[in-house]
């Protein structure tokens, strides 16, 4: 009789154990392969701050076998097919300012190499600071649904690694563009990542994100546009009074380069021009030049 009691006991036990599911030897095991942060608007020691919390996260999910696939410096660009296996899901962050406001998005990917998928989903926050102290638990549930989603998409074998946010995800020339330049009084730098976006960083401390795309690549002819909202500090040139009236219903600020050599963008910057007390649309000429 007491033999049948303990029996019975252990029997219950096992019973609301499962039902809690708490017993997860009978749940498969997924297998991440985590390749970090992708960011050029964060130090080295934020973006080692920020890749640990990701990968943190990851590894306290229940079912997750997680390996750091991260190298020694920061990430520029998504990582490459041949660093991803067909067995494993692929992870990774992107993390972009979008615009002068100080909003951040941070895109969460994940690829299947094995069945030419990728998943992604953004967030917005209203500083860096908010994506450092979100809590765990929301984290972790984005995470989760975000790999459990059904909504996917289709990818090549060539661009299984293109980053999330590539407009041009096909184009050579973009890609032979990524890195830093520098060019203009008003810039401090421009940063173009392979696949076809960027950043303009103006010396008034605007950040202005950007599109790269290439209308004919046999001739080098790329075409960068502003892909941000209208901001007076985009145009630090004209009196700020007047530039806070007009940049409200600006067209896009467009570049309209030849590429002279891989190091070096010449052509015309299509923006607004002072004209006494009122501004016009007008096209100056401008130079840029990679910084090594």
């Amino acid at each position: 009789m007491v033999r049948i009691g303990k029996c019975l006991k252990t029997f219950l036990i096992l019973l609301i154990l499962f039902a809690n599911g708490s017993l997860v030897f009978s749940q498969s095991v997924l297998k991440i392969d985590y390749f970090g942060v992708i960011s050029s608007e964060i130090d080295e020691n934020m973006y080692k701050l920020t890749s640990d919390l990701y990968y943190t996260q990851l590894c306290e999910i229940n079912n997750f076998s997680v390996t750091d696939k991260r190298k020694d410096s920061a990430l520029t660009t998504a990582p490459s097919n041949s660093e991803m296996s067909s067995d494993s899901l692929s992870f990774y962050t992107i993390i972009e300012k979008t615009d002068a406001s100080g909003k951040w998005q941070a895109t969460l990917i994940v690829i299947n190499k094995g069945k030419k998928e990728k998943k992604s989903q953004t967030k917005e926050y209203d500083s860096y600071y908010k994506i450092l102290m979100e809590p765990k638990s929301v984290l972790q549930d984005t995470i989760k649904s975000l790999i459990n989603s059904n909504e996917t998409q289709s990818i090549t074998e060539e661009s299984v690694s293109a980053p999330v946010i590539s407009s041009d995800e096909s184009g050579s020339v973009t890609e032979n563009l990524s890195g830093t330049w520098i060019g203009e009084d008003i810039i401090d730098k421009i940063v173009i990542m392979r696949g076809g976006r960027g950043f303009v960083i103006f010396k008034n401390g605007a950040s202005m994100n950007i599109t790269v795309n290439t209308s004919n690549e046999s001739d080098a002819q790329i075409e960068i546009i502003q892909n941000a909202r209208a901001n007076a500090s985009f145009y630090p040139d004209l009196p700020r009074q007047l530039a806070l009236k007009e940049a409200v219903n600006a067209d896009p600020i467009k570049w309209s380069f030849t590429l002279v050599d891989n190091n070096t963008l010449s052509g015309t910057k299509t923006t607004l021009i002072a004209d006494g007390d009122s501004v016009h649309k007008g096209s100056v000429n401008v130079t840029w030049n990679r910084k090594n």
